[in-house]
């Protein structure tokens, strides 16, 4: 779903027609002259106050620009994907792996505690987020890691060829490695994550309206915002919501090598785990990932591609991005 700005509609340019009608006439004189000057001032304040503004605007993938906000939240809370994949695929005491909404539900109560105990203002300036948000951004999180290849062993390498069944190759094969539980879990994991992901980005992208927005800084800062306003149970219909798709149906694994992680589920559809991150095609069509949410290619609208720490470099000089479509010059766009 692509924003696209409004250029100079009929509808705008008959407003800006009745406005500037009700204004003083021009003339010669130099009070008359100066009057207009204001007038003028006057009419751009209340087309900036009626949600329009000048100036070009950069259409980005809001997928992308989502993605960006809650990697750069992780890193400002110094973890990383080996620790968020770690806590999702652990073993609980009695050895078993837990479905992913148990795990989150399970983390709620010590998550809260061990935040407590931390310098609240210094928490305050690494993240926006409270420790609840937190935890249902691991699964968002765990969407959008880049992945190459599978990271358990997806092959069951404990059926044995008859040609091998002897008492020798039986005492000195090394001990299977398979684990099917663990296997199942990550594909359900990623399964979940990714419907659960699109879900919440969806919800944020709803959040931001059509808004243009100052820079990626500015994209960053919303998005985690809006992420922080959402009701926990909210976050928490979800990832249920996504499990539900998930849990009853069967797996189909890909092993032919092609080096991402490739998946069909009988209910939910393929995924693919890759560089990008995860991708879920549904219905003949990519419906989370490669730019899209909920099947539709949606982009945030931003006056400037480049943070205001690369405009302070760059000297002033506003920064472009080849991939960034560019509406208006000068004109009327709908801003804030």
């Amino acid at each position: 779903m692509t924003r696209a700005g409004l250029a100079f509609s009929i509808p705008v340019a008959l407003m800006l027609a009745g406005c500037s009608n009700s204004g003083p006439s021009v003339s010669g004189s130099a009070s008359e002259s100066a009057g207009s000057t204001s007038s003028l001032s006057n009419l751009w304040e209340r087309v900036r106050s009626l949600g329009f503004e000048s100036g070009k605007t950069h259409e980005m993938p809001a997928l992308g620009l989502m993605a960006d906000a809650f990697m750069a939240d992780m890193r400002a809370r110094e973890l990383n994907d080996y620790d968020i994949t770690g806590a999702v695929f652990g073993r609980d005491a009695d050895g078993s792996i837990a479905a992913l909404p148990d795990q989150l539900a399970a983390s709620l109560a010590p998550t809260r505690a061990s935040l407590a105990a931390l310098d609240q203002a210094e928490l305050r300036k690494r993240t926006p987020l409270d420790a609840a948000h937190m935890v249902y951004a691991a699964p968002v999180l765990l969407a959008l890691f880049s992945r190459k290849g599978w990271e358990v062993h997806a092959i069951d390498d404990r059926e044995v060829d008859p040609r091998f069944d002897t008492p020798f190759f039986n005492r000195n094969r090394p001990p299977p490695r398979y684990d099917e539980e663990l296997h199942l879990r990550y594909m359900e994991a990623l399964a979940i994550s990714a419907i659960y992901t699109n879900a919440v980005f969806a919800a944020i992208d709803e959040r931001l309206g059509t808004n243009r927005l100052a820079d990626p800084d500015e994209a960053r800062a919303r998005v985690l915002a809006a992420f922080q306003a959402m009701p926990v149970g909210t976050l928490k219909t979800m990832l249920d919501d996504a499990a539900d798709q998930v849990v009853g149906g069967h797996f189909t694994t890909d092993l032919t090598g092609s080096g991402n992680i490739h998946f069909y589920h009988s209910g939910a559809g393929d995924f693919v785990a890759d560089a990008r991150g995860l991708t879920w095609t549904r219905a003949g069509g990519v419906w989370f990932g490669d730019t899209r949410i909920n099947g539709q290619s949606v982009n945030l609208r931003l006056a400037s591609t480049a943070s205001l720490t690369q405009r302070e470099a760059q000297s002033g000089t506003q920064g472009t991005d080849a991939n960034a479509r560019v509406e208006g010059s000068g004109g009327v766009s709908v801003g804030r």
